[in-house]
């Protein structure tokens, strides 16, 4: 991420993708609706205590690496898991396609 409108993406897609409501998030962080409503908008400069707070809120890490390794460093979304149903289980045992 270079940019505070990159930023404001990945914490408004891990918000959405967790659901969370920014009221349940600002009981949870002690961070004001408005800071909240702020940062994932992109119109907030935040401290970095305030950003670790809401990253570790989203489940997210603020990390520091090497532009040299920054480049390599991709999020990749975690692929959603797949539910088999009991026909589908026993044809892969039996390494038969359903």
């Amino acid at each position: 991420m270079k940019t505070l409108s990159e930023l404001s993406t990945t914490l408004r897609e891990a918000k959405d993708q967790l659901a969370l409501p920014i009221i349940e998030m600002s009981r949870n962080t002690g961070l004001t609706a408005v800071t909240i409503r702020g940062l994932l908008a992109g119109k907030k400069d935040p401290r970095l205590s305030t950003l670790m707070t809401l990253a570790d809120q989203l489940g997210l890490e603020v990390m520091l690496v090497p532009k040299a390794l920054a480049a390599s460093i991709t999020a990749k979304p975690a692929a959603p898991a797949e539910v088999q149903s009991l026909v589908s289980a026993a044809l892969a045992r039996q390494g038969k396609q359903p």
